[in-house]
């Protein structure tokens, strides 16, 4: 089983496909969004592959992509995040054929997976309904921000972290936001006083997030 579907007991108003953090797996946020609040909405929670990963010694585990350093000085591995993304393309290309139009389809993650939405959200060809980014980054400096579409500057993006990660720094998340900032007119950064995780807030903003989307 490549992925986890939650679906929705009414006809849904959106799919989001949500990608877990490094290490783990679809089932990370299964218990999330099975809860009331997100009850109208069918939810896609695909596994990465395994494979080796620098930053643990070269240890194979579940990865979106090789990650070499968390201050983001060396290169990223843009390669690892476009053989991903194409996992991914297939999942929101399969809810399109269930009929559910791309503008009605939001991408999001966590951490690792927060930093594959960024990248395949901004380059996918066809606009999708929206980004979430919970306690990650915007990937590859300024290459892949400078290459987006401007019919792309109004997709509503929902970017949080925790006040007191130690995982990823908070600065590093900020200076995403910079960068976002300057270029889309709708997205919005919310802090939380936690560290590398989620929180009850957070949630409920993100229910909020989802349903403003998908009216």
């Amino acid at each position: 089983m490549t992925h986890i579907i939650i679906d929705s007991i009414e006809s849904p108003i959106g799919s989001v496909i949500f990608l877990h953090g490094l290490g783990a797996d679809g089932f990370d946020f299964k218990a999330i969004f099975e809860r009331s609040q997100f009850s109208k909405i069918r939810f896609i929670l695909p596994h990465a592959p395994y494979q080796p990963v620098s930053i643990n010694q070269g240890i194979e585990m579940r990865a979106w992509y090789d990650l070499y350093d968390l201050s983001l000085e060396k290169d990223e591995d843009e390669l690892g995040m476009q053989k991903s993304s194409l996992i991914i393309q297939k999942l929101i290309e399969e809810q399109i054929s269930l009929g559910i139009p791309s503008e009605k389809i939001i991408i999001g993650g966590f951490s690792q997976g927060a930093v594959m939405s960024f990248y395949l959200g901004l380059k996918y060809d066809k606009k999708l309904g929206g980004i979430v980014a919970l306690s990650g980054y915007l990937p590859l400096k300024d290459k892949l921000i400078s290459s987006i579409k401007d019919d792309l500057i109004k997709i509503p993006i929902f970017m949080a972290h925790g006040l007191y990660d130690n995982v990823i720094d908070i600065q590093i998340a900020d200076r995403s936001f910079e960068k976002l900032k300057a270029r889309f007119n709708s997205a919005n950064f919310e802090k939380y006083p936690m560290g590398h995780e989620v929180c009850e807030k957070e949630i409920d903003d993100l229910s909020t997030f989802f349903n403003q989307t998908f009216k």
